[in-house]
C-alpha cells in the first residue's frame, strides 16, 4: 500500500508540472506575439487590409506607404508578410506592390509622352491630384467656399498661350524673341541675365529688368538703331519683341492648408496660388486674404465676392517675393433649414443677417420667413432667440451663432374639402357665406350612384377638437338645413355601393373557367355557365348542384338545415332543364364529374424489353407483369434483379411527407428528414423483384401501375462498384464465391476514416442492404454481393476536438480528483 501511495504521489507531481509548463509556455508565446505586434511599425497608415482593396487607395496613400517602408527599413517581402497577416488577400498585395514600385515612373512617363511640359509641371499636377484627395477628407463640406478647392475641374492654372502683355515687367530668366524685318532682317533669341541685362551681337549690353515689354522695346530699338541696325532709326526696318519664355517667380503662402514657398509662373495671379496651396486652413479666413508686397498689405481679397458675384477684382498678378497670408477668421456662423445653400459662413464686421441670407442663396419656396430662430453663445451658456423679419437688415450675427430657418405649416389656411360621390372631389377655397350646397356645386355636383340619405361634415375647432355633423343630402340641396361652412371643414358623401356587400356567385367543378363572378339582377344558371366558358367533356349532364344561403329558416326549412340545395340537369348546347332558374347572391354552382369518364393514363417501359416505349393503361388494376407481356417480354440481356420503377409523387405523398416534417419539428426528431427529401428528389424510385413478379403475377410484388410510371429494365452488369472511404474507389469483376472483404481488398482496403459497421450495398434495382453487427458488434455480417451492385463505405462521424480552455478544465478536474484520492489514501493510512 505504501508503494501504491508513492506511485500516485509521483503521478500527481508529474501532471502538475506538465500543466504548469504548458500554461507558462502559452503565456510566454502570447506575450511574445503581442510584443512583436506592438514593435511592428504601422506602415499601412491604419487601413483595414482585410476590407480595403489596392484600387481604393489614392496615389497619396500609396506614396505615404512607400515613405513609411523606406523610413522603417522594411523590405517588400517583410511588408508582404505583414499585409497577409492583417488579412489582405495575396492578389491585392500584388496589385499594391505594383503600384508601390511603378506609380511615380508610370505617371511621369505618361505626362512626358502626352505633352512636352517641364518636370516642375508634372510634379505640380501630381501634387494637385494628391491634394484633392487630401482635401476631400480634411475639409468639412459645410464650410462655404471649401468646395472651390476640392473640385478637380477648377484649377485656376495660368494661361500661357496668350499675347505678350504690354505691362509685363521683365526680369531675370525671361526669354525675348527679337525679330527685325524690312531693309535689314534678323531673328535673335536672348535671355535676361541675373544682372537684368541682355547681350546683342554688334550692339552690346542693354539693361531691361524692371521695364515693361513696351518700354524694353523702345530702349532696344534705340540701341540697335544707333549701332548695327541703322534702318530701324530711319524706319526702313521694323522691330517686334515678344516673350518666348516667361520667368518663374518665388512666393510664400502662410495660413493655408499647404503653407510654404512656391515657384510659380510670372503670369500667375492670386487665385492661381490659392488653388496651388489648397485654400485656407481649417481656422483661416476666406474673406480677409492679404497679398503682402514689400512688407505692406498690397491687396485684401474677399473670396465671397467671387463665389457669389463672380467678381475677380482681387485676382491680381503676382510678383517676385510676394507673400499671401490667410489670417485666422474672426467670425463664423451656421445657417440651416429652408435656405438654398445651408452651411457655415464667414462674416465681416457690420454685416447683417440679410447679408448672411444672400450668401446662403436666399429662402427656399417653403421657408417660414416671418421669424428666424438663432442659437447664441454667451460667456456662460447658450441661449436662443427669435428674430422677426423686421430685424433681418439690422441684426449683426455674432461668432458661433446658429440660425435655423423653419418651414411653413403643411396645411391650407382657407381650405374646405369634399370627398366621395361628387365629380370633382378635393380641396376648394373657402369664401365667406359658403354652404354645403355651394361646395357640392363647386365639386361638379353629385354622381348618379350617390347615397343621399345621410352624409357627414367634420369640423375642426380652434382648440383642435373635431365635431361630427350629419345631414340629409337631398334636403340640403332643396334648401332645407343648409349649413354654413367654416375654414378646414371636410364633407364626405357616400356611394350607394358603400352600403352593399360585394355580391358574387361561385361556380366550381367541371367548367372551363371556375371561380367567382359578380352577381347581377336576374342572373340565370345558364348565364353563369356561359361566363365560365361552358362545361368540360368530363361534366355530368344529370347532376348540377346549386347551394343557396338560407335567409329565413322558420319559413321554408327545418332548423337543422344550413343551406338550400337544388339539382338541375343540363343538355347539349347548355340547354338547362329549367331555363329560367335564376341565381341569388352567394349561390354556389357545382358541376359534377361524369363517373363514366376517364382520361387515358400512360406508362413507360425502357431498357431490355422487346418493344420499349410508352403504353396506355388498359385496366384500372393493370400490373407490371401485364405491361412486360405487352412489351414483348424481356430481351436476352435483361437482368431480372436490375428492374426498378420510378413513380411521381402524388398529392397524398407530398401531404404525408409534410405531416411527418411537422411532427419532427415539434418533437425535435429529424432522423428521417433527409430520407424524405431524398425520396422527393429521387421521384420515388421503387425496387422491383421481377423474378417474383413473373413467378406469381397478381401478387403483392406485382404492383398496380399508375399514370406516369416509368419502368427501367437494366442489362446484366458483370462489375461491382466500390466507393466511399476506400483507398482507390473502383469497379471490379463480379466473383460469385467472394464476400464483401474481397471487393474491399480490390479497392486497396478501407481508409482510417471508414465506418465499417455502417457499410451498405445498393443493388441494381435500388434495394439497399446494410451490415448486421450482431450482439455488441461481435458477430458482424456483411451484405451479400451481386453483379451490378455498389458497395458504399461511409465516413466516420467527425468529433469536435477539445478547445484549449476545455483541455485545461479537464486537466484541472483530473488533478483535483487525484488530489482527493491521495488525501483519502493518506487519511486511511493514518
Amino acid at each position: 500500500m505504501h508503494t501504491y501511495w508513492k506511485i500516485i504521489t509521483l503521478l500527481f507531481f508529474c501532471i502538475t508540472i506538465n500543466v504548469s509548463v504548458s500554461l507558462a509556455q502559452g503565456k510566454h508565446a502570447a506575450q511574445a506575439a503581442q510584443m512583436a505586434t506592438s514593435q511592428t511599425p504601422d506602415i499601412f497608415n491604419g487601413y483595414s487590409l482585410s476590407t480595403v482593396t489596392a484600387d481604393q487607395l489614392s496615389d497619396a496613400d500609396v506614396s505615404t506607404i512607400r515613405s513609411r517602408l523606406t523610413a522603417s527599413g522594411i523590405s517588400y517581402d517583410q511588408a508582404e508578410q505583414i499585409a497577409l497577416s492583417k488579412g489582405m488577400p495575396a492578389a491585392e498585395w500584388q496589385k499594391l506592390k505594383a503600384r508601390l514600385l511603378g506609380t511615380t515612373s508610370a505617371r511621369a512617363t505618361q505626362s512626358n509622352s502626352s505633352n512636352p511640359v517641364t518636370v516642375d509641371s508634372v510634379k505640380r499636377h501630381q501634387e494637385k491630384d494628391d491634394y484633392l484627395t487630401f482635401q476631400k477628407q480634411r475639409i468639412t463640406p459645410e464650410v462655404f467656399g471649401a468646395s472651390l478647392f476640392t473640385t478637380a475641374s477648377l484649377s485656376f492654372e495660368p494661361n500661357l498661350r496668350i499675347a505678350t502683355p504690354v505691362n509685363y515687367i521683365l526680369g531675370a530668366d525671361d526669354e525675348l524673341q527679337i525679330n527685325i524685318s524690312g531693309y535689314q532682317e534678323t531673328n535673335i533669341r536672348v535671355t535676361v541675365q541675373p544682372e537684368g541685362t541682355i547681350f546683342l551681337p554688334h550692339v552690346g549690353t542693354i539693361p531691361v529688368a524692371g521695364l515693361t515689354v513696351e518700354q524694353a522695346t523702345s530702349r532696344i530699338q534705340a540701341k540697335m538703331g544707333q549701332s548695327a541696325y541703322p534702318s530701324l532709326k530711319s524706319g526702313q526696318s521694323k522691330l517686334v519683341i515678344t516673350l518666348s519664355r516667361i520667368k518663374s517667380i518665388h512666393i510664400t503662402i502662410i495660413g493655408a492648408a499647404k503653407p510654404g514657398n512656391y515657384t510659380v509662373s510670372s503670369l500667375a495671379t492670386v487665385f492661381n496660388s490659392l488653388f496651388l496651396c489648397g485654400g485656407p486652413g481649417d481656422i483661416n479666413s476666406y474673406r480677409n486674404i492679404e497679398l503682402i508686397r514689400n512688407n505692406k498689405v498690397y491687396k485684401t481679397i474677399d473670396l465671397y465676392q467671387f463665389l457669389t458675384r463672380g467678381d475677380q477684382q482681387g485676382n491680381v498678378p503676382l510678383q517676385e517675393n510676394d507673400v499671401i497670408n490667410f489670417p485666422v477668421y474672426k467670425e463664423r456662423v451656421t445657417i440651416s433649414g429652408e435656405v438654398k445653400r445651408p452651411g457655415i459662413f464667414e462674416l465681416k464686421d457690420k454685416e447683417t443677417l440679410q447679408d448672411l441670407l444672400f450668401f446662403a442663396g436666399g429662402f427656399t419656396e417653403r421657408a417660414y420667413k416671418a421669424s428666424i430662430k438663432v442659437k447664441q453663445v454667451t460667456d456662460i451658456e447658450r441661449k436662443i432667440k427669435d428674430l422677426p423679419k423686421t430685424e433681418n437688415a439690422t441684426y449683426e450675427p455674432q461668432n458661433g451663432d446658429e440660425f435655423e430657418v423653419g418651414s411653413i405649416l403643411n396645411r391650407f389656411e382657407n381650405e374646405v374639402n369634399i370627398t366621395g360621390a361628387v365629380y370633382r372631389p378635393g380641396g376648394f377655397e373657402f369664401t365667406p357665406g359658403l354652404t354645403i350646397s355651394g361646395l357640392i356645386k363647386r365639386a361638379g355636383g353629385l354622381q348618379e350612384n350617390v347615397f343621399t340619405g345621410r352624409a357627414t361634415l367634420t369640423r375642426t375647432h380652434v382648440n383642435g377638437v373635431k365635431e361630427n355633423i350629419t345631414f340629409n343630402v337631398s334636403r340640403v340641396l332643396n334648401g332645407i338645413n343648409d349649413v354654413a361652412l367654416v375654414k378646414r371643414d371636410s364633407i364626405h358623401i357616400a356611394f350607394e355601393n358603400d352600403f352593399r356587400s360585394d355580391s358574387k356567385v361561385t361556380i366550381l367543378g367541371e367548367v372551363r373557367k371556375p371561380g367567382q363572378y359578380a352577381f347581377k339582377q336576374n342572373l340565370s344558371l345558364k348565364d353563369v355557365l356561359f361566363m365560365a366558358g361552358g362545361v368540360t367533356d368530363a361534366a355530368s349532364s344529370f347532376n348540377i348542384e346549386v347551394g343557396r344561403r338560407i335567409v329565413d329558416q322558420s319559413l321554408h326549412v327545418s332548423v337543422d338545415s344550413i343551406a338550400e340545395v337544388y339539382n338541375v340537369n343540363i343538355h347539349d348546347g347548355l340547354e338547362i332543364e329549367n331555363d329560367k332558374f335564376v341565381l341569388q347572391p352567394y349561390d354556389i354552382v357545382t358541376v359534377r364529374r361524369n363517373p363514366g369518364y376517364t382520361e387515358q393514363k400512360r406508362v413507360t417501359i425502357n431498357g431490355e424489353v422487346t418493344f420499349p416505349g410508352t403504353y396506355t393503361i388498359e385496366l384500372k388494376n393493370e400490373r407490371i407483369s401485364s405491361l412486360i407481356k405487352r412489351a414483348g417480354g424481356l430481351s436476352p440481356l435483361a437482368y431480372k434483379k436490375g428492374v426498378f420503377l420510378t413513380r411521381k409523387n402524388t398529392d397524398a405523398d407530398l401531404a404525408n411527407d409534410q405531416s411527418i416534417k411537422t411532427v419532427q419539428q415539434k418533437t425535435g426528431d429529424t432522423t428521417t428528414t433527409q430520407a424524405i427529401e431524398g425520396d422527393s428528389k429521387a421521384n420515388n424510385r421503387i425496387a422491383i423483384d421481377l423474378e417474383q413478379v413473373l413467378k406469381a403475377p397478381g401478387s403483392l410484388d406485382d404492383y398496380i401501375l399508375q399514370d406516369g410510371d416509368i419502368i427501367q429494365v437494366l442489362k446484366v452488369d458483370p462489375l461491382v462498384r466500390i466507393s466511399g472511404e476506400v483507398l482507390s474507389p473502383t469497379k471490379t469483376g463480379f466473383v460469385e464465391s467472394e464476400s464483401l472483404n474481397y471487393y474491399l481488398t480490390q479497392a486497396g482496403g478501407t481508409t482510417e476514416n471508414a465506418r465499417l459497421s455502417k457499410i451498405y450495398v445498393v443493388y441494381p434495382n435500388g434495394h439497399v442492404s446494410k451490415t448486421s453487427n450482431g450482439f455488441l458488434g461481435m458477430f458482424r455480417s456483411y451484405p451479400k454481393i451481386e453483379t451490378g451492385a455498389e458497395i458504399i463505405v461511409p465516413h466516420k462521424k467527425i468529433r469536435r476536438e477539445l478547445t484549449t480552455g476545455e483541455t485545461i478544465g479537464l486537466t484541472s478536474t483530473i488533478v483535483s480528483l487525484l488530489s482527493l484520492v491521495i488525501i483519502t489514501i493518506t487519511n486511511i493510512h493514518k
